[in-house]
């Protein structure tokens, strides 16, 4: 037994992959958030690993331009419309942003100021950091080229990663952080709470709404439908067929489509601030702690194919005929 133990431990010393290191990263950005509070950006970066959809609307819809990427943090009690049929300004019930998307009204606000506030909360990333970016769409292509690669039959008895291939969703928010460069670094709330500001948005025109509609829904579906594409690939990666590791990836590819799901049903229901339903958003952050430790104990069956044994199936150990 002690000898177990201490075998057990000394597979643990052995160092990290690197490809495992190089997709942190992605999660980072992914989850990046202005909250003030570290419990808060962590909730919110476990929240975007618990549900694809949620990282995904932020990096495919809001677009580049500080002050939409700004207005998407903030609540709807900053902001006021004036409706389709009538110019009385009416407090907005729900965020102006995804599906309900509207612009803001130049000619009703004072507008430089608004962008002198939020001036405040944004920064350009720097070369550095939109560099390191690169360092994780790196992984994730050469993860997503050595998968299709062992389906055509090739046989290698390690493992490869399937990690890399998992978090390829999270690419459209690395090359927006690469391309765009700005970062919103503080909590907007915070900002115009203090200056007591109210945001005047106008309606955009029907085809604008249908455009949002159409954009969201498929960002829905890409959350929904893309995680599946890792079972797929594993299914005819030696051993050939539903096994181990397309089993356990099935797991987490069902969190993430049930999420998704449900994310994509709150935002239609319309949301009162950024998280959404308060048990939905801790339910999110739940199955976010629970993928990191799945995606964690995946990255040691990959390093150690043995262990894969104590799922108890025979084709579990080997990737490969010998």
């Amino acid at each position: 037994m002690e000898s177990k133990a201490i075998h057990i431990i000394n597979k643990f010393l052995n160092p990290i992959p690197q490809y495992v290191l190089g997709c942190l990263p992605a999660i980072a950005i992914m989850g990046a958030s202005p909250k003030e509070k570290f419990a808060k950006k962590l909730a919110w970066v476990l929240r975007c690993l618990g549900c694809p959809f949620t990282g995904l609307l932020y990096s495919c819809n809001v677009g580049k331009d500080e002050v939409k990427l700004c207005i998407y943090w903030l609540s709807s009690k900053y902001f006021s419309s004036t409706g389709q049929r009538n110019q009385q300004l009416q407090q907005l019930k729900h965020r102006p942003v995804g599906v309900y998307a509207m612009s803001v009204d130049k000619e009703r606000n004072e507008f430089s100021n608004i962008v002198k506030y939020i001036n405040r909360c944004t920064a350009r990333a720097s070369v550095l950091d939109r560099m390191s970016s690169l360092v994780s769409t790196y992984y994730i292509l050469v993860g997503i080229i050595a998968a299709i690669s062992r389906t055509t039959g090739i046989n290698n008895c390690e493992d490869w990663p399937f990690i890399p291939l998992l978090l390829s969703w999270t690419i459209p928010a690395i090359l927006k952080r690469v391309i765009s460069g700005t970062l919103v670094v503080k909590d907007p709330n915070c900002e115009f709470e203090l200056q007591d500001i109210q945001i005047i948005m106008k309606p955009g025109s029907e085809s604008y709404r249908k455009h949002k509609l159409f954009s969201v829904t498929l960002v829905a579906f890409v959350s929904i439908v893309y995680p599946w594409l890792t079972v797929f690939l594993a299914i005819y990666t030696p051993p050939i067929g539903y096994y181990c590791r397309s089993q356990y990836l099935t797991i987490i590819c069902s969190i993430w489509s049930i999420n998704s799901a449900l994310a994509y049903i709150n935002h239609l229901i319309k949301e009162h601030d950024v998280e959404g339903n308060e048990f939905l958003h801790a339910w999110f952050s739940i199955w976010g702690f629970i993928v990191a430790i799945l995606l964690l104990f995946l990255a040691l069956l990959t390093n150690n194919i043995e262990w894969w044994s104590i799922l108890h199936e025979e084709h579990c150990r080997t990737t490969c005929e010998i």
